[in-house]
């Protein structure tokens, strides 16, 4: 039979692995929502300066036929290039 001591031991490290799994557990949720935020602030900025450099380049030849090569030799896939060649782009 264990003593009192014992027992009150046991029952500390139960409870301090009940509050280390749950630290684990708001660590990647914490981690999941910065990634998300991380995704859309990605994503905002993509459409801000896309927006920007093709408002621009409807104002000057120069700057869209350099942005029409910049896109020629970019990593695109077959779909985006698709879609950017039906808009004029390639």
């Amino acid at each position: 039979m264990m003593s009192n001591n014992s027992v009150n031991s046991h029952n500390r490290i139960d409870a301090l692995r009940e509050r280390e799994r749950a630290v684990r557990a708001a660590i990647a949720a914490e981690k999941v929502r910065q990634q998300k935020r991380k995704e859309k602030d990605d994503t905002r900025e993509a459409l801000i300066v896309g927006r920007a450099l093709t408002r621009y380049a409807g104002q000057s030849p120069d700057f869209r036929l350099m942005l029409k090569q910049v896109l020629q030799s970019a990593e695109l896939r077959d779909a985006e290039r698709a879609f950017l060649a039906l808009k004029g782009w390639l």
